[in-house]
């Protein structure tokens, strides 16, 4: 099925905005065997959406962004009007969005009521987190989709497309697959030289963020699917730590849960993120005790009793360092574990004996302290998430 997918908007143009919304799309299409031919961005004039309608021959066109209700956003009635379909005002979804703004305490403009603006015989996909539906409809041998462009929006919309598509093309695909930490991309490529031809009925795509890989599995056979997970994981069951819904935060607090244990942790250079990524599943409120964030020397030595000799002489970045906030953390806490994270998230701050991207962890377990000595590439933000992603999984695989 060939597929368009069309960007609107000056913010994606400007580059103010990465486009995501292509990404996510394209790739969870590609799971149920359609693969994007052609992708555009543009702005949000009605001339602009003419032309490249003009253009393109796809039986699949998605927009996405321009669903809002200012002057700019044209996408619903651009394309409606392109496409010379009947329409109508779905009173549903306007005393949605009415009910939407009475929630929040503000008056709905007039300028609203074109967000329930449809093609008669369409399929509605509601937006349970603002005020812009998506919407499906046929035209001219052509599925059309509008999607809203904030991708929190977008994306629980995008699984309605998928099974619409499912439906409509009787596609009976199994997907399943894996999250891994620990290793990289490329590593892992070279250990998968002749495993993909082992399976040949089995799609295998890697899709790798910072710190993490997804590794989906994708087949019309569930037996050949099947035996292709199970080999992968033998092989690589040291890195998995969850399935394609897992998260590791999720998966350590779960098994702190289990376990009825407490986690404390103590951050310099991570700012608070392992905390932050703890307390954002629910229910960490049973396994979380405290986090402490003592970025200064003068903050570890308070808080946490760092001794100034150790600072003196190894240095606030340091096996000795980490070793010491852990374990007076456990101390202090009563926590079953602590994690402690301290290192140079540049991009100044790092000499030829620590450069940037050195972090040194500490993990106390019963009454047993660790430490763990890293080099992360990449900017600020990349080194503290890869510190964040490196304690998380610490603590899963020493609770295991």
């Amino acid at each position: 099925m060939k597929t368009a997918i069309i960007t609107v908007g000056k913010e994606v143009l400007t580059g103010k905005t990465l486009n995501t919304n292509l990404t996510s799309i394209s790739s969870r299409l590609h799971q149920i065997g359609i693969d994007v031919n052609r992708s555009f961005v543009i702005d949000d004039k009605a001339e602009e959406y003419y032309q490249i309608l003009d253009f393109i021959d796809e039986e699949l066109i998605i927009f996405t962004g321009g669903l809002g209700p200012t002057i700019d956003d044209i996408t619903r009635e651009t394309v409606i009007d392109y496409f010379g379909v009947e329409n109508y005002v779905d009173q549903v979804v306007l005393k949605g969005i009415r009910s939407y703004f009475d929630q929040i305490g503000l008056t709905m403009k007039d300028t609203n009521n074109k967000q329930a603006l449809f093609p008669k015989n369409s399929i509605i996909l509601k937006n349970n987190l603002g005020t812009a539906p998506g919407v499906i409809f046929e035209a001219k041998n052509k599925t059309i989709v509008l999607f809203p462009g904030p991708p929190h929006e977008m994306l629980p919309m995008l699984e309605e497309l998928i099974d619409y598509l499912k439906d409509r093309l009787s596609i009976i695909l199994f997907s399943k697959g894996f999250r891994l930490v620990g290793t990289g991309e490329s590593a892992m490529e070279k250990s998968l030289v002749g495993f993909y031809d082992l399976h040949p009925n089995v799609n295998i795509a890697p899709y790798a963020n910072i710190g993490e890989i997804k590794y989906v599995f994708t087949s019309n056979s569930e037996s050949d699917l099947r035996k292709a997970k199970d080999a992968f994981y033998h092989k690589f069951s040291k890195y998995i730590y969850g399935g394609l819904s897992d998260t590791l935060e999720g998966v350590v607090v779960k098994i702190l849960d289990t376990k009825n244990m407490i986690i404390s942790s103590a951050e310099s250079c991570t700012g608070g993120m392992f905390a932050s990524s703890i307390t954002s599943v629910s229910g960490s409120s049973k396994v979380f005790n405290e986090g402490i964030v003592t970025y200064s020397n003068e903050a570890k030595i308070k808080h946490l009793g760092v001794s100034l000799d150790t600072l003196n002489t190894y240095g606030a970045v340091s096996k000795e360092t980490a070793f010491e906030m852990s374990n007076n953390l456990y101390k202090k806490t009563n926590a079953d574990i602590t994690i402690s994270v301290t290192g140079i998230a540049g991009p100044t701050g790092g000499t030829k004996e620590k450069p940037v991207g050195l972090v040194f962890f500490g993990v106390t377990y019963k009454g047993v302290t660790n430490t763990h000595k890293k080099l992360f590439n990449g900017n600020r933000n990349m080194i503290r998430k890869r510190s964040t992603i490196f304690a998380l999984n610490l603590v899963r695989k020493e609770l295991l």
